[in-house]
C-alpha cells in the first residue's frame, strides 16, 4: 500500500511516517511532505482562514501533486485539502485527518470521488479539558492577572471579581455539551466537589447522570450556575447558543470559560456584559477573528482572561493522534461500524485490504 502523509509545523511527516510504520509495520510504502508556510504567523493566519472558510482558503504545497495521484490513503492534520486535491487522488481510497474538525478537507469532493474521510474524535480532549478546568481556576482566583500586576512590580490582591470571588468547592459548574471533552471536564471536576449541570440535547441522560450530573435546559443552567463552559461543535444549529437572552439570565457573579469555537457566544452580547459588568467575568482561548486586533475590547477589560487558543496544543495530544487515527481505522477493518468516518453511508469500501 502507497501512503502520503502530510505534515505541518505542528505535526511532521516525520511524525506521522513513524505512526504508520509502528500500526501497520514497515511493508508500506510512505512518502512525505510538509506544508510550511513561510512564518508561524502566516500558518496560524491561513489555519484560521481556513477553518472559517473551508480547504480552498489555504495554500497547500505544490509537492502534494507528485505523488497524491498515486496513493491508496492520505493522512494529514492541518493541510488544506482542496477540491483540485482531491479530485488528483485518482487511486485514493481513505483520508485520514488527525484532528475532530475536517474544516480543511472538502468532503463533498472526496465522496464524490469514493473515498471515505476519517476524524480522529477526542484526540485532544485530554489537553483541552486540562486546560478548561485551568482557566476556571485561573479566571475565578485572577491568577493570571496578579501574576501580570506582580510581574510589573505591583502587590495587587484586589480584582473586578473582589466582593464575589471564591472556592470551586460547592459551585453550581454548567456544561454546554457532553462529548469527548465536556465529559472529561466533568469527571476532572468531580474532585472539586462542584454541583455539575449539563445542556446537550444530544447525551443520554443516564450518562449524565452516571458522571454526577444533571441534565438541565439552556435556560435552567444559564440561571443556576456559577460558571458556564463551553463544549459543543459549531455548526448553523449551535452558532451564537450563548446570546443575549441566555447572557441576560446568568448570575452577576458568574463566569463564562471558552476552550472550543467562539462561534458558539455572540460576541458582541458577551463584550456588553463584561463591560457592564452585568457578569462575574470570562475565561476565553478562542477568538471570532485570530488574533484579535490589538483595539479589540478583550485587550483592556478587567474582567477577563485570555490566551492565544492554546486549549488543544500540547506536543502529547499532537504525537498521540496518528497512532489514534490508524488504530481506530485497523479496528473497522475487523469489526466494520466506522464510527469516525464522516462520509460512511455514502462511499463504499474495503477496509479490510488496507489492514
Amino acid at each position: 500500500m502507497k501512503i502520503l502523509v502530510i505534515g505541518d509545523p505542528l505535526l511532521p511527516s516525520a511524525r506521522l511516517k513513524e505512526a504508520v510504520v509502528s500500526v501497520l509495520g514497515n511493508k508500506e510504502e510512505v512518502f512525505c511532505v510538509d506544508w510550511k508556510p513561510a512564518s508561524d504567523e502566516e500558518f496560524w493566519n491561513l489555519r484560521s482562514l481556513v477553518e472559517k472558510n473551508g480547504p480552498s482558503a489555504g495554500k497547500p504545497p505544490k509537492e502534494i501533486f507528485d505523488y497524491v495521484g498515486d496513493v491508496d490513503m492520505v493522512i494529514t492534520q492541518h493541510t488544506p485539502l482542496n477540491k483540485e486535491i482531491i479530485e488528483a487522488a485518482k487511486k485514493c481510497s481513505v483520508i485520514g485527518v488527525c484532528r475532530a474538525g475536517l474544516e480543511n478537507v472538502d468532503i463533498d469532493a472526496a465522496t464524490k470521488m469514493g473515498i471515505a474521510v476519517s476524524r480522529t474524535m477526542g484526540r485532544n480532549a485530554h489537553a483541552v479539558s486540562d486546560y478548561t478546568v485551568g482557566m476556571m481556576l485561573a479566571e475565578m482566583r485572577n491568577i493570571a492577572r496578579s501574576h501580570a500586576e506582580l510581574r510589573k512590580g505591583n502587590w495587587k490582591k484586589q480584582y473586578a471579581n473582589a466582593a464575589f470571588v471564591g472556592d470551586m468547592y460547592e459551585k453550581t459548574v454548567g456544561l454546554i455539551g457532553f462529548g469527548y471533552i465536556g465529559s472529561l471536564v466533568a469527571k476532572k471536576l468531580s474532585g472539586f466537589e462542584v454541583n455539575l449541570l449539563v445542556y446537550d440535547p444530544f447525551a443520554k441522560k443516564e450518562d449524565i447522570e452516571a458522571a454526577g450530573g444533571k441534565s438541565v435546559s439552556m435556560e435552567e443552567l444559564c440561571r443556576e450556575s456559577d460558571i458556564i463552559s463551553m463544549h459543543a461543535r459549531l455548526s448553523e444549529e449551535t452558532q451564537g447558543l450563548l446570546g443575549e437572552k441566555e447572557i441576560a439570565l446568568m448570575k452577576p457573579t458568574a463566569y463564562v470559560i471558552n476552550t472550543a469555537r467562539a462561534g458558539l457566544i455572540d460576541e458582541k452580547a458577551l463584550i456588553r456584559a463584561l463591560e457592564e459588568h452585568r457578569i462575574g467575568g470570562a475565561g476565553l482561548d478562542v477568538y471570532w477573528i485570530e488574533p484579535p486586533p490589538a483595539d479589540h475590547p478583550l485587550m483592556t477589560l478587567d474582567n477577563v482572561t485570555i490566551t492565544p487558543h492554546l486549549a488543544g496544543s500540547t506536543k502529547d495530544a499532537f504525537n498521540r493522534t496518528p497512532y489514534l487515527l490508524l488504530k481506530e481505522l485497523k479496528r473497522v477493518a475487523a469489526e466494520g461500524n466506522p464510527r469516525w468516518i464522516v462520509n460512511a453511508k455514502d462511499v463504499s469500501i474495503d477496509y479490510k485490504k488496507f489492514f
